[in-house]
């Protein structure tokens, strides 16, 4: 196993060939934005942005209201977002 500065991110996947970051990267978020979610608390809150973690992995943005997509500070979620959500810790809800 190949690993290239230290970071699990960097090791290479010996089945696929391609670090865990570059697999991560290829990984399309499966909600989209305005798609209604619930937390494990039973919170329901909008997605409002699609992110990626360091490491590639797809994260989410959520807010209370649906119409809050617009980003005020580039490279900054905005103050009414909840950052950093994956997709399984969140509930689709149709």
């Amino acid at each position: 196993m190949r690993i290239t500065g230290g970071l699990v991110a960097d090791m290479v996947d010996p089945q696929d060939g391609r670090t865990y970051r570059e697999i991560n990267n290829a990984t399309a978020h499966k909600r989209k934005i305005g798609d209604l979610v619930e937390l494990s608390s039973g919170v329901r809150l909008f997605i409002v942005a699609l992110n990626r973690d360091c490491d590639g992995t797809p994260l989410y943005s959520l807010s209370p209201n649906k119409y809050d997509t617009v980003v005020e500070r580039e490279g900054f979620g905005n103050p009414g977002w909840i950052n950093g959500y994956i997709e399984e810790g969140l509930r689709y809800i149709k």
